[in-house]
């Protein structure tokens, strides 16, 4: 019974392709934390039983260190050194408050890319979820879950994903106004935003004051809306609209001596595109349309502005400024 139990065990070793995992490089990260990651991926990938993984010893003995591998033709080499059938190479990276590892499964003796695939995380915490599904995703062939979002990594296997802190700061945006009806004028005019922010991984609020004016001729205009504004967040990922709108008050002034104005209340409805949301800052392609309700009518036009938004802190707070563009 025992020499079957052996013979059998020996069958599936013979069967199990033996892989060597050389050491991940380190992008904007230390050199510890490139380490760990490369041996607590091994532990992963042997945990998955489906390849027999080279120990770190073992690579040593071969190659005189265990020692990293960044090119596919280096990665065959050192693997048929190591008497393994296939290599795996990979990276961590810092982009920003991302940590990004990457992998790639190489045939050795073809030196074709078997399968490769990437997942982030913002959270260190987090790194060995994102080691463990990586091993899987090689293990297995399948993709680990596509691009980066907001939320995509987990604590545990099978509980709900933790949400990204919510964030808050100021910014400031520039763009362009057009009048269609009131303001003293039906040219362009210049559109300056200065505002608060606080976001979360669904919506975001705002509290925002735009001042817009036209020095360029004899007639001077100027709107100065003060809202409060909601947006709701359609996606996760580093391409993410929005709408919402808000509601606030204004103030406009037009003529030589600013003695032709009033004040009434402000609707604003709008929407935009969030860029590079997972990182550690934002691009924010803005369009709102005002109306001003006051003494004088109904007055309205849409404004068109960008800004950036940028985070310094690395506990998922947010300091903002912007800049338009």
């Amino acid at each position: 019974m025992s020499y079957a139990l052996a013979l059998l065990s020996l069958i599936l070793v013979a069967e199990t392709p033996k892989v060597a995992v050389f050491g991940f490089q380190g992008v904007g990260v230390d050199s510890i934390t490139a380490l760990v990651s490369t041996s607590v991926y091994r532990t992963e990938l042997a945990g998955t039983g489906s390849f027999t993984v080279a120990t770190a010893d073992e690579i040593a003995d071969a190659l005189g260190s265990d020692r990293i591998v960044t090119r596919i033709d280096e990665a065959r080499t050192a693997a048929t050194e190591v008497g393994a059938t296939k290599a795996v190479i990979g990276s961590v990276s810092r982009l920003g408050t991302q940590t990004l590892v990457r992998v790639q499964l190489i045939d050795a003796a073809s030196g074709d890319v078997s399968f490769e695939d990437h997942l982030a995380t913002t959270s260190d915490a987090e790194l060995d979820v994102v080691l463990k599904r990586l091993a899987k995703a090689v293990a297995t062939g399948k993709k680990s879950g596509g691009p980066a979002e907001v939320g995509t990594i987990t604590e545990k296997e099978g509980m709900e994903p933790t949400r990204r802190e919510a964030w808050w700061g100021a910014g400031v945006a520039f763009g362009g106004f057009f009048p269609f009806g009131g303001f003293g004028t039906n040219d362009p005019l210049m559109a300056y935003s200065g505002f608060a922010m606080y976001e979360t991984p669904d919506f975001f609020a705002e509290l925002d004051y735009r001042a817009v004016s036209d020095f360029s001729g004899e007639n001077f205009a100027v709107f100065q809306p003060i809202t409060i504004n909601v947006f709701k967040i359609f996606g996760k990922t580093d391409f993410a609209p929005y709408a919402g709108g808000g509601l606030g008050i204004g103030f406009y002034s037009s003529g030589e001596y600013w003695d032709d104005g009033g004040q009434g209340f402000v609707v604003a409805p709008g929407g935009g595109v969030l860029l590079f949301r997972t990182y550690d800052f934002h691009v924010l392609a803005d369009a709102r349309y005002y109306m001003l309700f006051g003494s004088g009518g109904v007055q309205h036009g849409p404004a068109l502005t960008v800004g950036l938004t940028y985070r310094r802190s690395k506990d998922a707070r947010w300091c903002c400024c912007g800049l338009g563009f």
